[in-house]
């Protein structure tokens, strides 16, 4: 989740880890979460969390991070779309991530575990077996297998059913907190909100929720083992500036989709008065709402994402629409071609009448997109039968 990072916990530490593995801890050593505040870049966005194990009198120092990858993994892209790409967990020194969380002003936040030293030996030799070559690579999942949630998952498996996490959950969605993080970035959080089906908008559970570096800080904050706070100190070891609102306008996907919807009403009713052609425009949009419609068929039926399926942007961005863009106004129309149009108007007028009500919540921006689709499909069908006449 942070790409500086990658880099930095790639450097060799496998010979220094297999110096500490010959060692316990002593009862002065102490394990940390570590929370990294989100940053300005998408991959930053949603921040990072890390587990520093620190001993002192054993000369160990050292920082656990999930989530990482190698970007010279051989068909890297492809692997990462389709969901088949191998996380790995990954080790380094505090020092080399104060010091990226600093150049990308990120600020970060210790919290000190108080936990007994078989409880710390416990997590320590749990992370040492983790990191070993065979066992270090696993398929990572943005909500529910992250370098958030496996802290979450490691403290419950160690303190068992003594742990409570006593914070009540917020009570949004998956899709709710993405928007959260994604405010000041609308095009990124319209291109999110394309490729996520229903799934993103479940509950998420106070379990659920943590996998958010922000939300799992704050559950460690309020979790208690057998009664007693699991945090028995928290500091902050770097706070960045605050940084300044901007004032200026900003395009946002709504502006574009609702200016490109009055476009085509207005060359639609140019063509009925004058009969100027409007024919490569439809085409256009037809052509990338096939496009779009195509990736959310890889990603829902071809990857192995979970929350990519059930994706009900299909309806208006349907793959099919590339094949059609070409029959436009082809002469004579066959049979097939009309039934498409009036097939597909009826869903746009059935999304318009429930767009606020489906089981997913679609973007703003899709709002004009399904409108004139409703409007032009109808269009289309009065104009493709007069051509036949």
């Amino acid at each position: 989740m942070m790409r500086t990072l990658l880099l930095i916990f790639a450097l060799s530490l496998s010979a220094t880890l297999n110096t500490y593995a010959q060692n316990s801890l002593s009862e002065e050593s102490e394990i940390s979460l570590i929370t990294v505040a989100p940053g300005d870049e998408l991959y930053s966005g949603f921040g990072h969390s890390a587990l520093w194990v620190e001993d002192e009198a054993k000369g160990i120092s050292v920082v656990f991070n999930y989530g990482t990858f190698d970007f010279d993994t051989p068909g890297f892209y492809m692997k990462f779309v389709r969901g088949k790409l191998n996380y790995m967990l990954s080790a380094g020194r505090i020092s080399y991530l104060i010091r990226s969380a600093k150049a990308e002003n990120r600020s970060v936040i210790q919290q000190k575990l108080d936990l007994s030293l078989s409880q710390k030996n416990q997590i320590y030799d749990y992370l040492l077996n983790n990191i070993r070559p065979e066992n270090k690579f696993y398929q990572y999942d943005f909500f529910f297998d992250n370098c958030s949630t496996r802290f979450r998952d490691l403290l419950e498996e160690v303190l068992g059913s003594g742990l409570s996490w006593n914070k009540q959950a917020e009570g949004y969605t998956f899709r709710e907190f993405l928007d959260i993080y994604l405010e000041d970035k609308p095009w990124q959080d319209f291109g999110i909100d394309l490729v996520l089906g229903q799934p993103t908008d479940q509950i998420a559970d106070k379990r659920n929720e943590m996998f958010l570096p922000d939300m799992l800080m704050y559950h460690y904050d309020k979790a208690t083992y057998e009664g007693k706070p699991i945090v028995k100190d928290k500091l902050v070891i770097y706070e960045a500036p605050e940084k300044q609102e901007s004032s200026s306008f900003q395009i946002l996907p709504q502006h574009l989709t609702w200016l490109l919807c009055l476009i085509g009403i207005i060359l639609s009713v140019r063509h009925h008065k004058s009969k100027t052609s409007d024919i490569w425009y439809n085409k256009l949009l037809f052509i990338i709402t096939g496009l779009i419609g195509c990736l959310i068929f890889f990603l829902w039926f071809l990857s192995d994402h979970v929350a990519t399926v059930d994706n009900w942007n299909m309806i208006w961005a349907f793959p099919l629409n590339i094949v059609f863009a070409f029959l436009l106004f082809k002469k004579p129309a066959k049979k097939w071609h009309t039934i498409y149009y009036a097939v597909f108007g009826i869903a746009q007028f059935l999304v318009l009448g429930f767009f606020y009500t489906l089981p997913q919540a679609l973007h703003a921006a899709v709002l004009p997109i399904v409108l004139y689709f409703a409007f032009k499909s109808f269009n289309l069908l009065y104009r493709t039968k007069k051509m036949n006449v």
